[in-house]
Protein backbone atom coordinates (compact mmCIF):
# COMPACT_ATOMS: atom_id res chain seq x y z
CA UNK A 1 0.00 0.00 0.00
CA UNK A 2 1.18 3.74 0.60
CA UNK A 3 -0.11 6.86 1.43
CA UNK A 4 -2.52 9.04 -0.39
CA UNK A 5 -3.25 12.59 -0.17
CA UNK A 6 -6.97 13.05 -0.27
CA UNK A 7 -9.07 16.78 -0.17
CA UNK A 8 -10.65 17.55 3.12
CA UNK A 9 -13.51 20.41 2.61
CA UNK A 10 -14.70 22.37 5.45
CA UNK A 11 -18.02 21.63 4.58
CA UNK A 12 -19.74 19.17 2.72
CA UNK A 13 -21.46 19.71 -0.74
CA UNK A 14 -24.50 17.80 -1.45
CA UNK A 15 -24.13 15.98 -3.63
CA UNK A 16 -20.50 16.06 -4.75
CA UNK A 17 -18.22 12.51 -4.66
CA UNK A 18 -14.87 14.07 -2.80
CA UNK A 19 -13.25 10.58 -2.92
CA UNK A 20 -10.33 9.86 -4.89
CA UNK A 21 -7.46 7.39 -5.00
CA UNK A 22 -4.13 10.12 -4.29
CA UNK A 23 -1.59 7.40 -4.10
CA UNK A 24 0.06 8.62 -7.87
CA UNK A 25 -0.49 12.28 -5.78
CA UNK A 26 1.96 10.76 -3.06
CA UNK A 27 3.99 9.19 -5.18
CA UNK A 28 4.82 12.00 -7.73
CA UNK A 29 4.67 15.07 -4.89
CA UNK A 30 8.42 15.54 -5.16
CA UNK A 31 7.89 16.19 -9.11
CA UNK A 32 4.99 17.94 -8.81
CA UNK A 33 6.25 20.29 -6.67
CA UNK A 34 8.86 21.07 -8.34
CA UNK A 35 6.97 21.49 -11.73
CA UNK A 36 4.58 24.08 -9.53
CA UNK A 37 7.92 25.73 -8.35
CA UNK A 38 8.95 26.37 -11.44
CA UNK A 39 5.63 27.82 -13.28
CA UNK A 40 5.40 30.31 -10.25
CA UNK A 41 2.25 28.81 -8.45
CA UNK A 42 2.17 27.08 -5.04
CA UNK A 43 3.56 23.70 -4.31
CA UNK A 44 0.71 20.77 -3.65
CA UNK A 45 2.41 19.79 -0.96
CA UNK A 46 1.83 23.70 0.62
CA UNK A 47 -1.92 22.70 1.07
CA UNK A 48 -1.46 19.97 3.62
CA UNK A 49 -2.75 20.57 7.24
CA UNK A 50 -4.00 18.51 9.95
CA UNK A 51 -6.23 19.44 13.06
CA UNK A 52 -4.29 19.59 15.92
CA UNK A 53 -5.56 16.81 17.69
CA UNK A 54 -4.93 14.81 15.07
CA UNK A 55 -1.76 15.68 14.28
CA UNK A 56 -1.43 14.81 18.41
CA UNK A 57 -1.77 11.38 17.20
CA UNK A 58 1.42 11.14 15.29
CA UNK A 59 3.45 13.52 18.17
CA UNK A 60 2.63 10.97 20.41
CA UNK A 61 5.98 11.40 22.58
CA UNK A 62 7.26 14.56 21.33
CA UNK A 63 6.33 16.91 24.37
CA UNK A 64 6.50 20.85 24.22
CA UNK A 65 6.35 20.42 20.28
CA UNK A 66 2.49 22.43 19.83
CA UNK A 67 0.73 20.97 16.53
CA UNK A 68 0.27 24.31 14.35
CA UNK A 69 -3.88 25.10 13.91
CA UNK A 70 -5.31 23.84 11.10
CA UNK A 71 -5.45 26.01 7.91
CA UNK A 72 -8.17 26.18 5.23
CA UNK A 73 -7.31 27.48 1.58
CA UNK A 74 -8.99 29.02 -0.67
CA UNK A 75 -10.23 26.78 -3.66
CA UNK A 76 -8.96 29.15 -6.40
CA UNK A 77 -5.60 28.59 -4.72
CA UNK A 78 -5.83 25.41 -5.12
CA UNK A 79 -7.19 25.21 -8.71
CA UNK A 80 -4.13 27.44 -9.79
CA UNK A 81 -2.12 24.83 -8.88
CA UNK A 82 -4.16 22.13 -10.27
CA UNK A 83 -4.13 23.82 -13.89
CA UNK A 84 -1.60 24.51 -14.22
CA UNK A 85 -0.22 20.82 -13.12
CA UNK A 86 -2.35 19.37 -15.85
CA UNK A 87 -1.19 21.76 -18.20
CA UNK A 88 2.16 19.93 -17.95
CA UNK A 89 3.64 16.74 -19.69
CA UNK A 90 5.64 15.63 -16.86
CA UNK A 91 2.34 15.46 -14.64
CA UNK A 92 1.31 12.90 -16.62
CA UNK A 93 1.44 9.82 -14.24
CA UNK A 94 -0.97 11.95 -11.16
CA UNK A 95 -2.92 12.78 -13.90
CA UNK A 96 -6.24 10.81 -12.48
CA UNK A 97 -5.64 12.33 -9.53
CA UNK A 98 -5.28 15.88 -10.40
CA UNK A 99 -8.49 15.50 -12.44
CA UNK A 100 -9.98 14.70 -9.23
CA UNK A 101 -8.71 17.41 -7.35
CA UNK A 102 -9.84 19.74 -10.05
CA UNK A 103 -13.42 18.20 -10.10
CA UNK A 104 -13.31 18.59 -6.39
CA UNK A 105 -12.01 21.82 -5.82
CA UNK A 106 -14.22 23.55 -8.65
CA UNK A 107 -17.12 22.80 -6.77
CA UNK A 108 -15.61 24.05 -3.70
CA UNK A 109 -14.92 27.41 -5.62
CA UNK A 110 -18.14 27.53 -6.71
CA UNK A 111 -19.24 27.04 -3.35
CA UNK A 112 -16.81 29.06 -1.80
CA UNK A 113 -15.75 26.66 0.49
CA UNK A 114 -12.37 26.02 1.95
CA UNK A 115 -9.97 22.63 1.64
CA UNK A 116 -6.66 21.33 2.65
CA UNK A 117 -5.04 18.10 1.64
CA UNK A 118 -4.59 15.34 4.57
CA UNK A 119 -2.07 12.43 4.06
CA UNK A 120 -3.86 8.66 4.47
CA UNK A 121 -1.15 6.44 5.57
Amino acid sequence: MGAAYYIVLEKDIDGLDTTMDGMSLSWHMETLDALARQMGVRPLSGFFSMAPEELAEFMDGAEGIKPPPLQQFPAQAGLTTVKALLARPEARPAMHDLRDCERILCAAARQGIGWHFQVDV
